[in-house]
């Protein structure tokens, strides 16, 4: 039972420094009384700094640094307060403590070399609790270095897919990654590794060079971790091309006398032209042309012998191409005197008197607002034409509407009937007699007898004769029968107002549902 428990209490005294070791260290440091940085991170060939604090309240006898090598650990450097501080052989120039107190031993090792990286310890020998120590890793980074240049080949205009330019990030540690930023073409990328482990990293970018590139701008970009920020690196496309070719200066409007008038030769070429001339194809070369440059000047003034084509022959290393050019020379545009135009503006004064202005418009004026008025004219009539046609069309469209909807004499106030109804022509025309207006004037005597023409023509049929003749004698029979008591004399003969008239065949007017109606009835 004894020894069961001084080995509980040995496992839980054991468990409990274990503990303790866990929470004082902190990513690869002591977090008691030495204070390092965990990982340090040193670029070839710059300088390093290793800090190391040592936080007690005892007696501190001596510090230093050691490196791990292996299994087994080096000491490098050595502060002592009495005998000062001492180096080991590889470090003994480039290696010096920043401080000369006992609590702080931060060391700084200049110029870094691959085998500076590893594992370094800060120890402090206290009296009376000991050694107390702490560590960190050194990883030593190389920069690359960074580069670039223009393709093997020349960039040609039409050429195949060729290589512009190439990026180079040599000798970095890791390798480094390389970007392009412009998107004309695609990248390709080629690695190489060293036996010191660092990388070079080659870049290349190849487009399809066409004249249109030329000066455009794509830049590499390099990002690594020895690198306080990215390195951009731009490069200026250089794409070759024979010449393009245009001639300018002539404006369509070159006439006998003028002055001052000039052709130029407009180039663009890569390399730039070697050779511009000028020519003129019929061979005759006017007096007074002079080429400079790409300029041909017209020293005296035109005339018709400065007509014909004049061609411009550029040339560069990669070819010549040209362009021409056809001069018309015009007749000289015709001077007259200006016109003048009196305008009289009226002013009334005392005397009545009335002056008179004119005013001078010049000829090129009155010129264009003739042809002006003339196309103006020429719209207004044809205007004018097409609307008085349509309107003749209109009216004609209306009257003969008009007429087959009323069958009639507005004037006469006739009615005529439909031809089908029509047996003979009636004469519209009412007889003087037939619009007098006193019964003591009547000239006609009623007889039924002389209207049988009309009684046969509108009563009688062939097939249906005793109906009709029965509805004949029965319509007007009626009207024979009436008393006469409303006449002042006895002995005046009666008279109906529906068979006075009978014997004129005229005054009768057929109706639609083929009864017959007076004439006088119809116009009451």
């Amino acid at each position: 039972m004894a020894w069961r428990r001084g080995s509980s209490a040995g496992l839980l005294r054991a468990a409990c420094a274990l503990a303790w070791l866990l929470l004082c260290r902190v990513d690869g440091s002591f977090a008691g009384p030495v204070h390092v940085d965990s990982h340090v991170t040193a670029v070839w060939g710059k300088n390093i700094t290793l800090k190391c604090l040592i936080g007690v309240n005892e007696t501190i006898t001596q510090i230093s640094w050691e490196k791990v090598t292996g299994k087994s650990a080096q000491t490098i450097a050595v502060q002592h307060p009495i005998y000062g501080t001492s180096f080991q052989e590889l470090y003994q120039n480039r290696t010096s403590f920043k401080n000369t107190s006992l609590h702080d031993a931060t060391i700084v090792i200049n110029n870094v070399d691959f085998p500076d990286a590893g594992e370094y310890i800060c120890k402090a020998v206290t009296f009376p609790l000991g050694n107390v120590q702490s560590s960190t890793t050194v990883t030593v980074l190389v920069e690359p270095i960074v580069s670039i240049t223009k393709g093997p080949r020349p960039l040609m205009d039409g050429a195949n897919e060729t290589i512009a330019a190439t990026c180079t990030a040599a000798t970095g540690k890791p390798a480094a990654d390389i970007y392009w930023e412009e998107s004309l073409g695609r990248a390709e990328a080629t690695f190489a590794t060293f036996a010191n482990k660092t990388v070079t990293v080659i870049s290349q970018y190849k487009l399809i060079p066409t004249r249109f590139a030329r000066r455009r701008n794509i830049t590499c970009i390099v990002k690594h971790p020895a690198l306080e920020s990215d390195i951009r690196y731009p490069f200026t496309l250089d794409i070759q091309y024979a010449p393009e070719v245009s001639v300018t200066g002539y404006d369509g409007n070159w006439f006998v006398g003028r002055k001052n008038v000039q052709l130029k030769c407009n180039a663009d070429a890569n390399p730039p032209p070697t050779e511009i001339k000028w020519t003129r194809l019929d061979g005759l070369w006017p007096d007074g042309l002079l080429s400079v440059n790409n300029t041909l000047l017209f020293k005296y003034p035109l005339t018709h012998n400065v007509s014909g084509i004049y061609m411009c022959r550029v040339a560069n290393a990669l070819g010549y191409k040209s362009d021409q050019k056809i001069i018309t020379i015009l007749d000289p545009p015709v001077t007259t005197a200006p016109p003048t135009v009196p305008q009289t503006y009226s002013s009334f004064d005392a005397d009545l008197t009335t002056s008179s202005r004119k005013f001078h418009i010049p000829a090129s004026t009155m010129a264009t607002l003739q042809d002006g008025n003339f196309g103006t004219i020429i719209g207004s009539v044809v205007g004018g034409c097409l609307f008085l046609i349509l309107l003749i069309v209109l009216i004609g469209v209306i009257y003969h509407r008009r007429k087959q909807t009323f069958r009639g004499d507005y004037f006469t106030k006739s009615y005529i009937p439909p031809s089908d109804m029509q047996k003979e022509s009636q004469i519209d025309v009412l007889q003087p007699e037939d619009l007098d207006p006193f019964p003591d004037n009547l000239k006609k005597e009623v007889d039924i007898k002389s209207n049988d023409h009309i009684c046969n023509e509108y009563l009688h049929d062939d097939d249906n004769s005793d109906w009709n003749h029965i509805v004949n004698y029965n319509r007007y029979q009626e009207h024979f029968d009436k008393p006469v008591n409303n006449y002042s004399d006895k002995n005046m003969p009666v008279v109906s107002r529906y068979n006075q008239n009978f014997d004129n065949e005229d005054d009768l007017v057929s109706h639609v549902d083929g009864s017959v109606i007076s004439r006088r009835e119809w116009y009451v």
